[in-house]
Parts: C-alpha cells; sequence; structure tokens
C-alpha cells in the first residue's frame, strides 16, 4: 500500500490515496499506522478518493489513531488539499473536498501556505448533542484554573470545549480533558487558551482518539471563534499558536471560517504491514 506522511502545524497524518488502491479495513489500518513504535507514526489516517458528491473534486475520510472516525480536521483537510493540488487531482486553483461535515473548499495561498474552508462555527448546545436550548456553557473542572470557570461549547464540523487559562503550558491536560469527556456524547475535543495579544491566542490541544497533539485545526477555529464571541479578541484574523506552530484563522461572526497554515508532505513509502 503506497502512502504519504503528511504534516501541518506539528498535526501529522498518513495519507493514503484510494483513488488506484482499496482499503477495506480503515480502522485497523487506522491504528497500525499511527503507532508512534510499531508503525509509521501519526495522529490518524486520512483516505483521500473518488467522491459521490457532485462538484467535489475528491471525498476525504478521517480516522483517529484509535481508529475512530472523524467527521472533520482541518490540518488533514489542509493536507489533502496540497496533495491534490501537487499530484493533479484537481484542477485548481481551488479545491473542492467532500467530507462528513460537508463540501469544504481550499486553495494554496502565495505565502504557500494552505487555507481551506471551515464552515461556520455553532455554538448551541444540540450541536454538541447537548439536550436543552441556548449556548454551549459547561462548568470547568475543578482544578483547571478556568477563568471564567467555565468550558465554551462549539461545533466546527465536530465538538469542542474552550477554557481559557493563564498558564497553558502548565496545565495538566489530560486530566481536565478527561474530566471534560463524559460530559459531551462521544467525546469531545478539549482546548485550553491563553490570550496574548490583540490577535494572538497561545492554546494546547487534546482530540478525542488521538489525545494531546501538537496542533489542531478544527481546535484553532474553535478557539479563535470562542473568543471572538466572549470578547477576548476583536480581530477578524487571529494567530492561534499550538505546540506545533502558529495557524490562522480567518472569521467575521457570520460567515463560514477559513483555515490557512503551514503543509508539508515529508516522505513516501510502502506499507507492508498489517
Amino acid at each position: 500500500m503506497r502512502f504519504v506522511k503528511v504534516e501541518g502545524a506539528g498535526n501529522d497524518y498518513v495519507l493514503v490515496e484510494t483513488f488506484d488502491q482499496r482499503v477495506d479495513a480503515p480502522a485497523a489500518l487506522a491504528r497500525a499506522v499511527s503507532s508512534r513504535h510499531a508503525g509509521i507514526g501519526s495522529d490518524g489516517l486520512l483516505l483521500v478518493g473518488p467522491p459521490d458528491e457532485p462538484g467535489a473534486d475528491a471525498r476525504l475520510r478521517i480516522f483517529n489513531a484509535d481508529g475512530s472516525e472523524g467527521r472533520m480536521c482541518g490540518n488533514g483537510l489542509r493536507c489533502a488539499v496540497l496533495w491534490m493540488l501537487q499530484e493533479r487531482r484537481a484542477a485548481g486553483p481551488e479545491v473542492r473536498v467532500q467530507t462528513a461535515s460537508g463540501l469544504r473548499r481550499g486553495r494554496l495561498l502565495e505565502d504557500g501556505t494552505v487555507e481551506t474552508e471551515m464552515g461556520v462555527p455553532d455554538f448551541r448546545r444540540s450541536a454538541l448533542g447537548l439536550p436543552g436550548a441556548g449556548a454551549a456553557e459547561l462548568p470547568a473542572p475543578a482544578g483547571a484554573g478556568a477563568d471564567p470557570p467555565l468550558a465554551f461549547g462549539v461545533s466546527v464540523g465536530n465538538p469542542h470545549l474552550v477554557l481559557r487559562v493563564a498558564a497553558p503550558e502548565a496545565l495538566e491536560l489530560q486530566a481536565v480533558a478527561g474530566a471534560l469527556q463524559p460530559a459531551v456524547p462521544g467525546g469531545v475535543n478539549v482546548h485550553v487558551l491563553a490570550v496574548r495579544g490583540a490577535d494572538l491566542l497561545l492554546a494546547r490541544p487534546f482530540e478525542r482518539g488521538s489525545g494531546a497533539t501538537q496542533a489542531c485545526g478544527t481546535g484553532a477555529v474553535a478557539c479563535a471563534a470562542v473568543a471572538r464571541r466572549q470578547g477576548w479578541t476583536e480581530a477578524d484574523v487571529v494567530r492561534v499558536a499550538m505546540p506545533g506552530g502558529e495557524l490562522r484563522v480567518r472569521w467575521d461572526d457570520t460567515h463560514p471560517a477559513w483555515l490557512a497554515g503551514p503543509s508539508r508532505l515529508p516522505f513516501r513509502g510502502e506499507w507492508n504491514g498489517s
């Protein structure tokens, strides 16, 4: 099986094209290739193949390191767009990708970064599968040091909870994220952030199905969207610095958000494992 290792701001995936190849057990394959010691090593598996939706250039399926299938992955989508352009699987300059969360557009910018459409952030409780009406706001876990003491929910095609803390780098992220998992049906992505400037957020992501990662594209959008909604920033373009690099989120409170940042395809190979 031919694969491409892809990486966006430290968020790394194994990309397998299914235009000419067949993958019969993607969940098992995701677990195998994602292993940092016995596999290729990644945060998950991306399958890019023929679309079944009119107007799309490709269909993207996303599998987390534990084999669970995800609905959206911002950095994975950006890497898939770059691969599509390099392999001439799309005419360009715009690529249209079918995902479980809808059709998404992507393009290569003049500075070499890749920008993708991420949809309109949804703050409703129902968007996270929570009962009741109104905004998705949950009590922050004891010891998280969140100020205000709330976890703010938003869906970016997948569910997120965002907490504002003084020092994200000093927090026991796994403990905080673990305490919040039972609160959202199916689990939830959790991010702790600090505001470091008028347009700069410092954040650490925890992704359901993969754990703590170097970056999270949908998480960057979630952090920027919550920060704007809560009045922590008024910038239309917000920089979100994560352990693996910096991502840019462009959102005006009304239209779909756009995510931009670095993407690389560092190596290719063949997988002979099971």
